[in-house]
Formats: C-alpha cells, structure tokens, sequence
C-alpha cells in the first residue's frame, strides 16, 4: 500500500471554508491537500485537525442551548445583535451562531478520513490499528449531526466525501433533507458493534499519557457508550419508542460501570456546614467545574488568540475590562425562583445521645447572609457578585457591579482579557446521570430514576429503595462484557443479577449514611473515586433524610385516595383481661374481633401494595418525576447550554414538538409554578436552515 504524507499537522482543509457563491457556503470542496492512503502518522495529524475544526462550534453549542431558553437575561445594551436574537428566538438567517457550514467542515473531514483509512490493517497481534481512531471520528460526526437536528429538526444528511464542486452543486441543488429519525438510526447502528468490545473503554484513542492545558489526550474524545446513550434517548423522545429508552438506560449503565473506569456523581456539594446555615461551603460543587475528569469527554481550546481558535463564553457570561465588566447575558429571575423554590435538608446527629434529626433550611430569605443562599446553593456557588465602585467613580462607562459564572473563570476572577478557558464539555457526568433517570422514567422506572436524584445509584440504593417489581424488571435489562455479578447478591438473586442493570459493584459505588455518625461514613468503604450521591444532594444537603422530597408527592397521594376503592384500615380496640368471667369472656371475643381486624388489614395493605403498581399509578408517578427530572437539570446544568434542550426533549416525550414547522409550548410544570416564557411561547423550535 503506498502511503503520502499530508502536509499541514491537523489540517485536512476540506469541507467548508470561507466561500462567496451560494452553494459553497454550505458545502465547498477544497481539494488543495487530498490524501487518499494513510499512514498512521497522516491519521494522527488528521484526527487533530477534526479536533481543530471543532472548536469553532464552542461557542453556538453554549449558547444556541441557553439564551434561547428561560435560565439567563440577556442585556439589551451590550449584547451584540446576534446574543439579542438568540434572546428573543427572532433568529436571522445571517446570525453568527446560525452557521452550520461549520458543522459540515467536520463532517466532511471525518467522511473523507473513513472512506480513505485502511480499517482493516492489523498491527502487532489481532488487532487493527486504526480501530479506536475510527471509532473516535465516527464519534464526532455522529456528534456534529445530533447537535445539527437539534438546532434545525432536519439537515442536509451527507456520509460520503464531497472533494468536487459539481458534488458540492449537487447536494445544494437537491435539497434534500433527512429528519431526526432517520440520521439517529444510521448513527447509532453506524456505532452499534463499539460498545461491546472488551478492550480499551469506550475505544478512546489516547496518543500517549500525554496532556494540553492539563487535559489528558483521552479526554478530548467522545465515549461511544455516552453517545450512544444520547442518541438513543433523542431517537426515544422523537418516537416515543420503548425500546430505545431501554437501549439508552443500557449504554448509560455501561459507560458508568465499565470494569476499573467506573464513573461517580463524587460527593463535591455545595452544602451548609452547621444546623444554623451560616457556615456555608460553595468552594466544593466549584471544583466540579476546574477538572475535564469531571466531564465524559471535552472539546479542547486555545487559550489565547494568538495560537488560534478560542472561545469568548468568558466574556459572555462574565465582568470583564474587555466588556466594561458589562457581561452579556446573566442569571434570570426564573433560575433565582427555581433555586429558591427548592428544599435545603440539614441530617444533625447527635453524637452525646447517639440520635439524628433532619432540620430544613428557612424559606424565609432575610435568614440568610444572602438572600441567594435560600433553597439549593448551587446558584450561590457558581454566581458570584462583587462592587466595582472605585473603578466606576473614574469611569462612568463601566459597570458598578461585577458577576461572575464560575463555570467559566476556572475559579479564577481576575482574568486577563485574552486568557480564554481551556475545553467545553461534550457532556458532564452529572447531567448523563440525570439523562439516565430521564431514560429510566420513560421507560417505566419512576423509582429507581427518582433513587439517582434522592440517593445516588448503587448496590445499596437498588437493595433499600427500589420496590421489588421495579428491580425484578430491571433484572431484565442486560449489560454487556463487564460488571457480571454482585457478591452481596446471593443464591437465586445472584443468578438472576448477573449481567444485568442492577450490578453496580458494592466494591467501588458506595453511598453515604449519616444516621451513625456526625462524621458522614460510607456504605462498603471509603472509595473517594466512586462515592455516589443525588443528584438533588449537590444543592440541597442531605436529601436522602428530607420526606417531602419524595417519589409520591400529593398529586400520587391524591390519585391513591380518589381511585383505591376499598374502605381505610379499621383501627383495632383496646383490650382489658379484667378479673370477672364476663370480662374474660369480652377479653377473649376482643381478641378474636382484632385478629379478624389485623388480617382484613394486612389483605387491604396488600391490596394497596398491588394497586401501587398498576399501569395507571405508575404514569402518576412518572409524570411526578418527570418534572423533579427537569427542575434538577436546570439546577445541575444552569449556564452549560442544555436548558433549551432540555425543555425541547421533556416536550417531545409529550408529543408536543411534531414537525420542523412547531412552534415552542412551555410545559405545564413550568408555567404552573413559575409562569410563562414570552420570548419562547409561540416562537419556532427551530432555526431556519440557510439557503446559501
């Protein structure tokens, strides 16, 4: 096989680049550079210039995901045009974020590397070498084209190389589109065989223990076991198919517990130190934002202008010299009320009698230092504010307060202009772990989703707090090539178990008890890497102890109350032996008479046990969660760029997004308890494709 170099390291420069006939906006085919035999040096500096290529789309990923939706304000004065329309969900066909060319430069880059690498040679042993490059560059296209459907609901859907400009003309000229439906199904049986390979997890190519801006080369690639989990979950909501909701809690459940990967909520909360919420600690849930371990794969940036591509999300959501300490966006009163809607639970034990008791935080915000600390404390611990008087006394065209997102200073106020941060994430573990319990609910699992919100998903959570009808149905949801069997599980349950959803090693998943210790202790052990908690726990304390928070709420309770016929349970009598024969003789009918009462109770508790499963209460329930679900991913994922997304797949699951031509309803958990969205209502899901 003969073998060319390519010449620049990481630029394949094909696909879309700058064009000025109406056609090559979209699709322009610059074939200066073609390749078409790699050596492995060649896929290297190809693969990286994929990479390279991507990072012109960090900045429309955030925010195309975020201002469009009700979690930030935009400012009318120093946002640009582009940020305004965003705002509005008025978005021109000219907008800067409106670009999909960009996505199709990387499309076209991994469609020329797949049909030109040589798949099948082997290196040493049974191998082949370019396996896991190959996996990664399918990983990005497939990622390219969900981000694509979720920003227009159909796209021009291209896989072959387009290196000519009659095939750039033709594409153009057909318009010819394919839907979610469609492009999902070739994506996830494009990547189907991935994940059940044994070697290397999630095939991540890796280039050495090497590392960028702290970054380790891993990290820069998407897990196929993560995507796949998404692109099911998307494909499910589109179709309301069961079985891609199974497939998706399946891949979820695999990329978490791959055998010495597995992956954890970790316990870093922004929690209160004292029963007296004075002694806060925000300093912890920061850090989840500083590390890319944290995240299922990151897309790597430049971090000054002068070597290349950055993004300017910094000075977007943050004071900066550059923007008169004006950023353009900030959090809106409808993530304040959100916040502050939530119930914060301290578990105060007591170690001189050995006893524990669940205090809850003040509803009362003049309680507080601040009256952002009501409620969850994540919005407290991510948005900060500070005076920028004696600046603003000399300059009046700045601003005299100073924020911040610290999800976008790397912990760091005082940036210079043009330091920019270092990688976006692909997806956070936190926010695949609540697409999971997304994934559950839909699927029939109310309980076991509402457990990842409430305590954390393991061996000791699945044993303790998910009913015996939900796990023995989750027994039924195989998991593949690791993760067989749980020691603790024995007998017939560990036959039953095995390689199933319900193994989440006791070895390496623990979660956390406090009802013997003020000193938090850990179930199984004291495995930092994979302590488990909820998710609701990041901002709201020690929830596993708060009964309000709660798989049945009044709605459950009410729905058990208006449809359960049989009669409530009949109290039994008190009984006195008393000393005559008569009273004897009423002692021993009294007896008769309460065994009687207890045995028609236990038969109506079991009635009720059985009624508790019923189809009917099942999707009460799962409705309940369904919006404890979307609540919790604004809390978790405020200012990342999944609200508007979110909002959009919660919907579909309601078949209330039906064609490219629907226009935004807000769910009725949101506009229930915090009102309407104008600048949504009404308005189009999605972007309006440009023609050029």
């Amino acid at each position: 096989m003969k073998f060319k170099s390519i010449i620049a390291c990481g630029l394949l420069l094909l696909g879309v680049g700058a064009a000025t006939t109406s056609c090559e906006d979209m699709f322009t085919a610059e074939n200066k550079l073609v390749t078409t035999d790699l050596a492995p040096k060649d896929t290297l500096y190809q693969v990286m210039g994929i990479v390279q290529r991507m990072q012109k789309l960090a900045d429309r990923t955030v925010l195309l995901g975020e201002v469009r939706a009700d979690l930030v304000e935009v400012d009318p004065i120093h946002a640009s045009a582009d940020i305004q329309e965003l705002a509005a969900n008025n978005v021109s066909t000219t907008n800067a974020y409106n670009r999909p060319a960009d996505y199709y430069a990387v499309i076209n880059n991994c469609n020329i590397y797949l049909a030109h690498v040589d798949s099948m040679r082997y290196g040493q042993g049974t191998d082949r070498y370019f396996e896991k490059e190959v996996c990664a560059v399918k990983c990005f296209r497939a990622w390219c084209y969900l981000e694509l459907l979720k920003i227009y609901g159909e796209v021009p859907f291209v896989t072959e190389p387009v290196v000519t400009s009659d095939a750039a003309e033709a594409i153009v000229a057909s318009g010819k589109k394919s839907g979610m439906n469609e492009i999902l199904s070739f994506l996830i049986n494009d990547l189907a065989k991935y994940p059940y390979m044994d070697d290397n997890n999630d095939l991540s190519q890796s280039y050495g223990n090497q590392s960028y801006a702290g970054i380790r080369y891993d990290k820069m690639f998407i897990p196929v076991r993560a995507l796949l989990g998404e692109l099911y979950l998307w494909r499910g909501s589109y179709t309301q198919n069961q079985s891609d909701y199974i497939n998706a809690i399946r891949m979820y459940h695999n990329y978490f517990t791959f055998t010495n990967e597995e992956v954890s909520t970790g316990n870093s909360a922004a929690i209160w130190n004292d029963r007296n919420f004075n002694r806060e600690n925000a300093n912890a849930y920061n850090d989840n934002f500083k590390s890319a371990n944290d995240c299922a794969g990151v897309l790597p940036l430049d971090t000054t202008t002068y070597f290349g591509n950055v993004t300017d999300l910094r000075a977007v959501f943050n004071s900066q010299y550059s923007n008169d300490y004006y950023p353009a966006v900030s959090p809106s009163e409808r993530i304040k009320k959100i916040s502050k809607s939530q119930d914060y639970c301290f578990y105060y034990f007591d170690s001189a009698t050995g006893k524990g008791q669940p205090i809850p935080g003040s509803h009362n915000e003049n309680d507080y230092k601040e009256k952002i600390q009501e409620g969850d404390l994540r919005l407290y611990a991510v948005y900060n504010t500070e005076s920028n008087f004696k600046e603003s006394q000399y300059n009046s065209n700045v601003s005299p307060t100073k924020t911040f997102i610290t999800k976008y200073t790397s912990g760091n106020k005082s940036m210079n202009n043009d330091v920019h941060q270092s990688y976006i994430p692909y997806f956070r573990n936190n926010t695949l772990y609540l697409h999971l319990a997304e994934a559950l609910n839909l699927a029939g699992f109310p309980e076991t989703a509402f457990a990842i919100l409430k305590y954390g998903m393991s061996y000791y959570t699945l044993k303790d707090y998910v009913s015996e009808d939900e796990f023995n149905r989750l027994c039924a949801i195989q998991s593949y090539g690791f993760t067989r069997q749980e020691n603790l599980y024995t007998g017939d349950m560990l036959t039953k178990t095995t390689g199933t959803f319900v193994i989440w090693p006791s070895s390496t998943f623990t979660t956390q008890d406090v009802t013997s210790n003020s000193a938090r202790t850990w179930q199984g052990g004291n495995e930092i890497r994979h302590r488990q908690i909820g998710i609701h726990a990041f901002g709201c304390g020690d929830v596993e102890y708060d009964d309000k928070y709660d798989v049945n709420t009044e709605e459950v309770n009410k729905f058990i109350k208006d449809n359960f016929t049989p009669a409530d349970t009949i109290e039994l009598e008190p009984l006195n032996p008393g000393s005559s024969a008569e009273d004897s003789l009423l002692y021993e009918e009294g007896l008769f008479m309460n065994a009687v009462i207890k045995a028609a109770n236990e038969e109506l508790a079991n009635q009720k046990a059985a009624y508790l499963l019923t189809p009917e209460l099942r999707a009460v329930r799962q409705a309940h969660v369904a919006n404890l679900i979307l609540e919790e991913e604004a809390l978790e994922g405020m200012f990342e760029g999944l609200r508007f997304y979110d909002i959009m797949r919660y919907q579909m699951q309601n078949g209330k997004v039906t064609g490219t031509s629907a226009t935004i309803t807000m769910p009725a958990c949101i506009t229930d308890k915090y009102g309407d969205t104008p600048s949504m209502t009404g308005k189009p899901w999605y972007l309006t494709l440009p023609k050029r």
